[in-house]
């Protein structure tokens, strides 16, 4: 027999759950002259009375994409609804100055800038104990204000249509409090083993294997750096492999067959190929234009929207740090696993929140969810809905990111479209042909890139050393097969 819940018993737990956060959502609205701030409460535990059983939630296909750094202020904080700030915060210069925030547009990219701070040391002194004012003080030059830039609705066509259409999660927080790759194995196994981007073997478990265990089906698509070279050539047979230069060929197919797996992860174009240092990646990391970003995006949800598998897909959309940009809440801490506690993770520290949308027949219309969450809520989706068995010490023990979905109502089948340039974009950060020379690895450059941006000695080599990170990990992929 199928397993009914009360329509009204479901929203008054939901109502309680959220009783806690409501009011810290509103709490970062004053005290804009400077370094406002906001408290989010601690990691909590799952109510699973207010979920359907697994079986009847109507979702059969759940997709994941992890873009890179942007924080939720910086991106979204123009949301309705949403507890952003964006124009009338001030933060401390390191000569002790107070500068405000302000629109990046028409800048796209940042290219003469120095890619802000976003590693351990960098984050906690951005989080400086709790005051969350330390964005200017991992600055390498004077002046540079790039960490407090924002963007707007009208810089991000695809955010513009989709964050006010579906659900937006304004408390969703990175797993650590540091750079890419231990976020990104955050996203993987619920915990890391690394907090900076080093190239060690990982032999955490992940979610693939708790897939593997019960039979469920599983791919990891990516464009030109697989992450899951870290796990050498152990996922070798749920890897999609290289075909159109942005991973998305094989996606597209598998959208528009009904072929898609119960569970599938996409990385982006990171620019490991042609060189990330000029722009040209797809992820959103500075120096790429974000509106290639929104482009990219964009492609994802129209195969997914049109696809004979989208009554019973949801589609999550995240990013893996928040890249050394400003944000006024101050992240909660977790559990830290016996893993993380050997390489130096003392505290537990979430990173500052990035965007999270979920997208979908069961995602809310026009809602923004207010309830904290991190990788592990969407592991523990995942886990609940296939029966899958505990990855981490976090397991169970945040808030299931089914929690935000309706499971109340029909599934709403209707897929708005939205307006969004293709591009592409991306090529105002080329220096001058004689900045090539200095580049470590041969890269090909598109057509007509170059440009006479000014970039200091120190930019330039913060980029390459980034891009030779990403090139290391594509060459591990080929060294593992993955990259074929």
């Amino acid at each position: 027999m199928k397993k009914t819940q009360d329509p009204a018993a479901v929203d008054a737990s939901r109502r309680r759950f959220l009783t806690g956060i409501a009011a810290a959502a509103t709490t970062g609205s004053a005290g804009l002259a400077a370094c406002a701030r906001s408290d989010s409460p601690g990691i909590a535990g799952n109510p699973l009375a207010a979920l359907p059983a697994p079986k009847d939630s109507g979702i059969d296909h759940i997709i994941v994409v992890m873009m890179e750094n942007r924080s939720f202020d910086h991106f979204l904080g123009w949301l309705p609804g949403a507890n952003g700030i964006q124009a009338g915060l001030q933060y401390p210069d390191k000569q002790g100055k107070m500068q405000a925030t302000y629109p990046l547009a028409p800048d796209y990219q940042g290219c003469a800038l120095e890619d802000p701070d976003h590693s351990y040391a960098g984050g906690h002194t951005q989080y400086n104990n709790g005051k969350l004012d330390g964005f200017l003080q991992t600055v390498k030059a004077d002046g540079v204000k790039f960490p407090i830039g924002y963007y707007t609705q009208n810089d991000l066509p695809f955010y513009a249509g989709a964050a006010p259409a579906f659900t937006t999660c304004d408390h969703y927080f990175p797993g650590i409090l540091s750079s890419t790759f231990p976020n990104r194995v955050y996203m993987h196994s619920g915990q890391t083993d690394r907090n900076s981007n080093t190239f060690t073997v990982s032999t955490l478990p992940t979610i693939w294997d708790r897939c593997a265990e019960k039979g469920v089906s599983a791919n990891y698509y990516f464009s030109d750096a697989p992450i899951l070279a870290l796990w050498g050539n152990k996922y070798l047979n749920i890897v999609k492999p290289v075909d159109d230069g942005v991973g998305l060929l094989g996606f597209i197919a598998d959208c528009k067959n009904g072929t898609l797996p119960n569970v599938s992860f996409i990385d982006p174009n990171f620019g490991a190929s042609v060189g990330e240092p000029y722009g040209v990646s797809q992820d959103d990391h500075p120096f790429a234009d974000v509106r290639d970003g929104q482009a990219f995006l964009n492609k994802i949800y129209k195969a997914v929207s049109t696809s004979p598998n989208w009554e019973k897909t949801l589609l999550i959309i995240n990013y893996d740090e928040w890249g050394g940009f400003f944000d006024h809440v101050s992240p909660p801490a977790g559990p830290v696993s016996d893993a993380e506690k050997a390489v130096g993770n003392v505290d537990g520290r979430l990173g500052f929140r990035v965007p999270c949308l979920l997208i979908g027949p069961r995602a809310r219309r026009g809602h923004v969810e207010h309830s904290v969450f991190e990788p592990n809520s969407i592991l523990d989706l995942i886990r609940w809905r296939f029966d899958l068995d505990p990855l981490s010490v976090r397991s169970g023990k945040v808030n299931n990111l089914a929690l935000a979905l309706d499971f109340v109502n029909p599934p709403n089948l209707s897929a708005p479209v939205f307006n969004v340039p293709p591009g592409p974009f991306g090529q105002a950060c080329v220096n001058q042909a004689s900045d090539l020379a200095n580049l470590p690895i041969p890269v090909s450059l598109p057509k007509g890139a170059m440009t006479d941006v000014p970039m200091s000695p120190e930019v330039l080599q913060s980029r390459l050393d980034h891009y030779t990170e990403w090139q290391t990990l594509q060459q591990l992929g080929v060294q593992y097969g993955l990259v074929r």
